[in-house]
């Protein structure tokens, strides 16, 4: 029943979960503060997040940011993400390559794929 992956979804297919997997993982790891505090802004309440922020500036690197986005599948079930400016500029940075890389890689497969 099941015969060659490559042949039923192609072979970029492995390429598209590598390049996924890999953007999952950088996108994860944060990076370290400046000045060497280990803020986590995933663990800490929206009190303690306004408490860190009332000294900061907004263009402050330190500054956490939180995103509400709507929970798939859930009609009123909101997420939070919460981040530093640094971690979310660390999170696009890191995102913008891996889809420059891919669409580099991809670049001439497209052609090379007779029918």
């Amino acid at each position: 029943m099941f015969s060659n992956p490559d042949r039923e979804y192609g072979p970029m297919a492995n390429i598209h979960f590598f390049a996924l997997a890999a953007s999952a993982s950088l996108a994860a790891s944060a990076p370290a503060m400046a000045d060497g505090d280990a803020i986590d802004p995933r663990t800490m309440t929206q009190a303690q997040v306004r408490a860190h922020n009332a000294t900061l500036s907004r263009d402050d690197p330190n500054y956490i940011r939180c995103v509400k986005s709507e929970e798939t599948g859930s009609l009123a079930r909101k997420r939070y993400s919460c981040r530093t400016n640094a971690m979310w500029t660390s999170a696009d940075q890191t995102g913008n390559q891996n889809a420059r890389d891919t669409f580099e890689a991809m670049q001439g497969k497209a052609m090379s794929q007779g029918n």
